[in-house]
């Protein structure tokens, strides 16, 4: 679903050095409606991780493509998270968890989405390692319009 775009944009990423990674930006834009996400990893206040996702959706002002909020009823926005841990062995990101789809219940412009995992020490899961997140946000607006977005990665737990 994601493709050798995502991996390649997987790898590109730069390792955490913080206390979370992120990165967002436009995963769709038109002249009139636009869906913006972000996606976060973290370590979370105990160590073990989250993952979480903004999704936001915008319309053309009277200046501007992309700068009015633009409020949705309830069902029209939805988000979900991908957590992938980072194989050594196999040089290669694995899957470790997906979060169901999230959606607004009521009229909003925008939702986020937060998953903390508790893994007792032993950070999401699947292990200590480096992890990270993609986030999908969609906006419906006549079609689902919206995308994925990487977070960068992060060791898991916190040494």
């Amino acid at each position: 679903m994601f493709g050798a775009a995502l991996i390649a944009l997987m790898m590109s990423a730069a390792p955490a050095s913080a206390h979370y990674v992120y990165d967002g930006g436009w995963t769709y834009r038109t002249d009139y409606d636009c869906t913006a996400n972000r996606s976060e990893t973290s370590h979370g206040r105990y160590g073990d991780g989250y993952s979480r996702s903004d999704v936001a959706a915008w319309e053309k002002s009277l200046i501007a493509q992309c700068t009015f909020p633009s409020y949705r009823p309830g069902g029209y926005i939805k988000t979900r998270v991908h957590l992938y841990k980072w194989n050594s062995a196999k040089k290669k990101w694995t899957h470790c968890y997906s979060s169901p789809w999230y959606s607004n219940t009521r009229n909003k412009h925008k939702i986020d989405l937060r998953v903390t995992y508790k893994g007792h020490g032993n950070g999401p899961g699947c292990g200590k390692g480096y992890y990270g997140t993609v986030a999908e946000g969609y906006v419906y607006n006549g079609g689902w319009h919206g995308g994925a977005i990487w977070s960068g990665y992060h060791y898991l737990p916190v040494p």
